[in-house]
């Protein structure tokens, strides 16, 4: 622990530390996951790892108020788990990836409405799963203005 001024005030380096704790969590990306326990709890408990602060959403309502209300850089969504949310107009261009069992042309005509968005078929690649979060929050894999089927 480090010393206290003669006040009880935060030394000034400890008010340094504060404050540089505070712009390291700031920064740290956070990812909506939107799925049912037992695969959210995987994928959460895998991007945790990464270094990614989580949040965790088991309705398209709770979603809703997370992504307004958190700072949230990127949604992974299970479909059809989450189709209703994924078809409504919360998402707004933020980068979506769509987790899937199989490919269907419900699903297509979901995809095609969500800008900056892809969609992975499960069982997934979790190596490769990693790789795409990364690329989405680092910024080199660009989704904007369109969709991916992968």
């Amino acid at each position: 622990m480090l010393d206290v001024s003669v006040s009880g005030k935060p030394t000034v380096i400890e008010g340094m530390i504060i404050a540089l704790s505070c712009l390291l969590m700031s920064s740290l990306k956070k990812i909506l996951i939107i799925d049912e326990g037992n695969f959210s709890r995987v994928c959460s408990a895998i991007l945790n790892d990464e270094g990614y602060q989580i949040r965790l959403a088991g309705s398209g309502e709770e979603a809703g108020r997370v992504i307004h209300n958190d700072g949230i850089s990127l949604i992974v969504s299970s479909y059809p788990y989450a189709q209703s949310f994924l078809k409504s107009k919360n998402l707004r261009g933020m980068p979506t990836i769509v987790l899937s069992d199989e490919l269907n042309d419900d699903l297509i005509e979901v995809m095609k409405n969500i800008e900056n968005s892809i969609c992975l078929l499960k069982p997934l690649d979790f190596d490769r799963f990693k790789y795409i979060v990364r690329g989405i929050i680092n910024g080199y894999l660009d989704l904007s203005g369109g969709n991916i089927l992968a």
